[in-house]
């Protein structure tokens, strides 16, 4: 091995950058699940606001935080990713749809946050 070899071979190599990148994909569902996080939460901000909690608002939220959830383990975890992923974009789009749909449901930016995170889910899966 000539000395000339280890310098023609940067640090870091091209081999390297794509191991380590991520897909589009992955970066969709990442975005996907912050943006139903943030509507889970601010679901849930909306539950505790009066004066009394409102239990199936709170149950709406929590629901829209587990499809975020589903939605970030599909993306990073190894084991049946693809369908951990549509099933919290799924559940995820439905909530925010009814939410909106109905009278006296959260509505608002609440339920158009869960919306578009059950919409960037799906392309993401």
């Amino acid at each position: 091995m000539s000395g000339s070899e280890d310098l023609d071979t940067p640090l870091f190599s091209r081999w390297f950058m794509f191991r380590t990148r991520w897909s589009e994909k992955r970066i969709l569902g990442l975005i996907a699940a912050l943006v139903g996080f943030v509507a889970g939460i601010l679901i849930l901000i909306a539950a505790a606001a009066g004066q009394a909690v409102s239990l199936l608002t709170a149950v709406v939220g929590l629901g829209v935080l587990y499809g975020s959830y589903l939605i970030y383990r599909g993306k990073t975890g190894r084991l049946f990713g693809l369908g951990k992923a549509r099933l919290g974009a799924w559940i995820n789009l439905i909530i925010g749809v009814v939410t909106l749909i109905l009278h006296g449901g959260v509505g608002g930016t609440e339920s158009i946050l869960a919306i578009v995170s059950g919409v960037i889910g799906l392309l993401a899966a």
